[in-house]
């Protein structure tokens, strides 16, 4: 019993020990919940750690932040931005700074240590970064570049919604279908190149031509679209619609539509709904889509407004909404040796950056999405360490994203903000305190002919390897034959420095078999 006695209490002893002396560590020190956060645009941000320690219970009572605008101060323990000292806490998430106001581009490198529930103090944390971004909207003088194309007019524009008369479709139109025609004439001897019908209802449509059902849509925010040239003839012809509004009580109802046919000699034939060429029945008649049916009896119907109104909207039609990637370059000359440099920049829809030949950063399917009218996201780039003394290149690629709305054929619920721009400055510091500012503008050149024709996050993206451009984003590139990138219209929003993490490549999957 003595001998068991003995080595309980060595085993106590020694737990009682490790626990005295276990070493309690700082880590994972974050800027607004980031690791070296660039480009923050808050003027005190928030930072938090994590401490370590292998004996149980071990908690934070006290912690000490230092921030420095240098890595050797920092190093040295001279805090001339902020030095808390000893604060009696046990936070260590989103602690505020409150050191000396903090300035646009702003570089800021920091380390913390803190005191346990016994009061001893850890050793001082591996030290950290953040860097500020543009506080003032008035510090961007970088012009918004890009190249903007006048977009066809849609092909609806002609048209107006129509329904049922005697009713106010508007607001209560009864549950139910309503039955439409209108007569198309063609002329004698002229031979149909093409012919289709653009036609849609809120809530579903099917068409009709000459008795012969042409197609059916059921979602009124697209149009379906259909071929129908092998259903037509010289003469009278005629186009039949039986729309439905559904529901459980009275709602809103309209129709809209336009048949547009064209001939190999002769000018083009286009009908639209309106008032004034169309009749419509609130009862489905025998033989009602035949083009010898006698609707003299049914009514004109009442037209509600133009292509566009409220509440249907931009109704979406099939078009080529496939746009290839934008690349813009610029050479730019060093003189000096560099000793710090970075790029703030945002790239509509998505960008990537490159310098020197070199892509910057890991970020893809970058910026991050918003709402471009009223916030428009911006990220900083690191770029020191990719510019020489000499000459130099940036080049930048532009995709679609989501501000050049990927489809207007399937209805995605998607807003269409204008084509891809970019938005760019560069800062350089010298090592003899001189700076050197580099901005997107007219000087900038483009072109649309690299291997994406055309991308977007529903269909992917097309490459034609075949007309990869080689070195279009080094210096001393050819670029005579691409364009001056145009001086575009500012999305509207305000710019905003892209807090949260960006989307990376985490993993790549090899296929096992092609």
């Amino acid at each position: 019993m003595r001998k068991q006695s003995f080595l309980v209490s060595i085993a106590i002893a020694l737990l009682i020990g490790g626990t005295a002396f276990a070493e309690i560590k700082v880590t994972g020190l974050r800027c607004e919940y980031r690791r070296d956060f660039l480009g923050i645009d808050i003027a005190a941000p928030r930072l938090s750690w994590t401490i370590e320690s292998d004996a149980r219970d071990a908690v934070q009572t006290a912690y000490q932040v230092l921030v420095a605008s240098d890595a050797k101060q920092l190093e040295e323990g001279k805090a001339d931005l902020w030095d808390s000292g000893k604060r009696e806490s046990d936070q260590s998430v989103l602690v505020p700074y409150e050191g000396k106001p903090l300035s646009s581009r702003q570089r800021c490198y920091w380390k913390v240590r803190v005191w346990d529930k016994p009061g001893d103090a850890s050793g001082w944390s591996s030290p950290a970064r953040w860097s500020m971004g543009l506080l003032d909207q008035k510090e961007w003088t970088a012009q918004w570049v890009g190249l903007d194309e006048t977009p066809p007019p849609n092909e609806l524009s002609p048209a107006q919604w129509i329904w049922y008369p005697d009713e106010d479709p508007l607001k209560t139109a009864p549950v139910g279908a309503r039955y439409f025609r209108a007569s198309l004439d063609l002329p004698e001897g002229k031979t149909i190149a093409s012919a289709r019908a653009l036609i849609t209802a809120d809530n579903s449509a099917v068409v009709y031509v000459n008795g012969v059902e042409a197609g059916k849509i059921a979602d009124y925010h697209v149009a379906g679209t259909f071929d129908i040239a092998a259903h037509l003839r010289n003469g009278t012809n005629c186009i039949a619609v039986k729309a439905e509004n559904f529901g459980n009580e009275p709602n809103t109802a309209g129709l809209i539509g336009l048949i547009r046919v064209t001939f190999t000699d002769s000018p083009e034939h286009t009908i639209a709904t309106n008032a004034e060429s169309w009749r419509t029945s609130r009862d489905e008649q025998s033989n009602w889509i035949a083009v010898d049916f006698d609707d003299s009896a049914w009514v004109r119907p009442v037209a509600l407004g133009p292509f566009g109104m409220a509440p249907w909207g931009e109704v979406g039609i099939s078009t080529d909404r496939r746009l290839p990637a934008r690349m813009l370059r610029r050479d730019i000359r060093i003189e000096k040796p560099v000793r710090s440099a970075f790029v703030y920049m945002s790239g509509l829809g998505l960008s990537e950056l490159y310098v020197n030949g070199a892509r910057s950063g890991d970020h893809v399917l970058s910026p991050a999405l918003s709402e471009y009218e009223k916030r428009v996201y911006y990220v900083t780039h690191d770029v020191t360490k990719l510019l020489q003394q000499g000459n130099n290149a940036l080049g930048v690629q532009l995709g679609n994203g989501r501000f050049y709305a990927p489809r207007d054929s399937s209805f995605v619920g998607m807003k269409s903000y204008g084509y891809p721009k970019l938005l760019l400055q560069l800062h350089v510091e010298f090592e003899d305190g001189s700076t050197q500012v580099v901005t997107s503008d007219t000087q900038w050149k483009l072109s649309t002919d690299g291997p994406i024709r055309a991308n977007n996050e529903y269909d992917g993206e097309e490459y034609d390897a075949r007309r990869e451009i080689q070195d279009w984003t080094r210096p001393g590139f050819d670029d005579s034959l691409w364009k001056a990138a145009q001086n575009v219209k500012d999305p509207g929003g305000a710019l905003s420095a892209q807090m949260i993490e960006p989307i990376r490549v985490i993993q790549k999957l090899k296929p096992v078999a092609l």
